[in-house]
């Protein structure tokens, strides 16, 4: 165990490339979950009907689109704060900011979907695994970088148990509910980013 600790913590990293480097995923990220949202292609005599219809029928992406980039956002703006307590960087951080920065990458899919199907059942568990992986990543490298970090200023970044925890809980139990009633799950995945919009960001924000 200690070899591979040794090895995960050797090396050090340019603390501006990776963060220029993250930075420039989550754009791509926003940037592919817009390209969904596309224009009816709509034809006849009541064009105007047509028109409105197929924007109706593009509800669920709007939602889903609005959804994910508050999801996107609040994990930018945790990701930007925890990077700040870092005074080197090792192997152990670029790996783990690596598994976050895949399963970041994958939302516009799950985005995708549910918006084409969000009566679906198997769609709307699949969004919530997908989230759920996303959260206990964005954990796992905060639960390291703050054991690294011990200092006044992690000591100020709230990191109880169940404040790191509370995101992928809550998307557990929306797969869970899912399951049983797919209304439930989605009021859950639209009342997340909700609750981490109006939490207080003066030191951090709850990783979602």
């Amino acid at each position: 165990m200690k070899f591979f600790r040794e090895i995960f913590r050797s090396g050090g990293f340019s603390t501006h490339r990776l963060d220029a480097f993250s930075d420039g995923v989550f754009a791509i990220v926003i940037t592919l979950l817009v390209l969904e949202l596309r224009i009816p292609e709509v034809t006849g005599e009541h064009l105007s009907h047509e028109l409105k219809h197929g924007l109706k029928e593009l509800l669920p992406k709007f939602i889903s689109f609005v959804v994910s980039f508050l999801y996107i956002s609040i994990y930018w703006i945790n990701h930007q704060q925890l990077f700040h307590l870092i005074k080197k960087f090792d192997r152990g951080i670029f790996w783990l900011n690596s598994l976050f920065l895949m399963c970041l990458t994958f939302i516009p899919f799950p985005t995708a979907l549910i918006g084409s199907y969000p009566h679906e059942r198997i769609a709307v568990i699949f969004y919530g695994v997908a989230m759920m992986a996303t959260a206990l990543s964005f954990v796992l490298m905060k639960m390291y970088i703050l054991s690294r970090e011990k200092d006044e200023h992690a000591s100020s970044v709230k990191h109880s148990p169940i404040y790191l925890l509370a995101g992928p809980v809550l998307y557990l139990l929306a797969v869970l509910l899912a399951m049983v009633n797919i209304s439930f799950a989605i009021a859950i995945y639209l009342l997340i980013p909700v609750i981490y919009l109006f939490a207080k960001i003066e030191t951090d924000i709850p990783s979602s």
